[in-house]
């Protein structure tokens, strides 16, 4: 069962913590769509808000990584669903540049190399470029927010009239912890760094993080404290 988050706002708990949100203000849209296995999650918590994938009118990405667009390429060959991204990961999706790499810690290699067919990365074409600036028509008003460094396409969605920001991997709530994105698996700290301070600048109470549990109040406030202790990474 989805998660209800508000009356247009559902969270769909994906694989290795991965979080799925459904919009359902206006039709129905995703935020991220987990890793390639989760797909069955999505056509579940779908039967259970009476409907189905096919229904599905957009699909987004806050970047192009594996475990928020494992399912893009499964939804858009089986039911035509369209998916957008910002133009600077689209290249990544869809093949066109070999993708980013990092050092990452040795069992974290060796665990996603042995079962590599289950995160073998879904290639795409997105049908949409979101642009920095672009209001989407949902939950009131989404504003577009280019914030790379964690990927050179990532972004931020910001819902100033409810105060809702859909932060993918720039701001995590992993285990509890309000932190920055992941070191291992951000190649531009200088980009990271500008765009936390951008975020810290926004008027937010609901923080709907890529990763982590959800924060339905105080999270703007609770951020900014964080980041003036010096514990946000990469502005420590």
């Amino acid at each position: 069962m989805p998660a209800k988050l508000s009356e247009d706002l559902y969270h769909i708990r994906g694989s290795f913590g991965s979080n799925i949100y459904v919009i359902t203000d206006g039709g129905l849209t995703l935020v991220d769509g987990g890793f390639p296995m989760d797909l069955p999650a999505i056509h579940l918590a779908f039967r259970a808000l009476g409907a189905s994938p096919r229904d599905i009118d957009l699909v987004i990405a806050t970047h192009y990584h594996g475990d928020h667009t494992g399912t893009f390429a499964g939804l858009q060959k089986r039911y035509g669903v369209r998916s957008a991204m910002h133009r600077e990961d689209a290249a990544y999706a869809s093949a066109q540049c070999p993708q980013e790499t990092t050092d990452v810690p040795f069992f974290t290699l060796l665990f996603y190399t042995l079962l590599w067919p289950l995160f073998r990365y879904r290639h795409f074409q997105p049908d949409r470029h979101l642009e920095e600036g672009e209001v989407l028509d949902l939950l009131g008003g989404l504003e577009v927010l280019h914030t790379p460094g964690h990927s050179p396409g990532s972004v931020c969605l910001y819902g100033r009239g409810r105060g809702i920001l859909f932060s993918g991997d720039l701001v995590r709530n992993e285990r509890g912890v309000l932190e920055g994105p992941p070191p291992h698996y951000t190649p531009d700290e200088e980009a990271a760094a500008v765009s936390l301070r951008r975020i810290s600048e926004l008027d937010f109470d609901m923080l709907l993080p890529g990763h982590g549990e959800a924060i339905l109040d105080g999270a703007g406030d609770r951020f900014r404290a964080l980041l003036r202790e010096g514990k946000i990474w990469p502005l420590c």
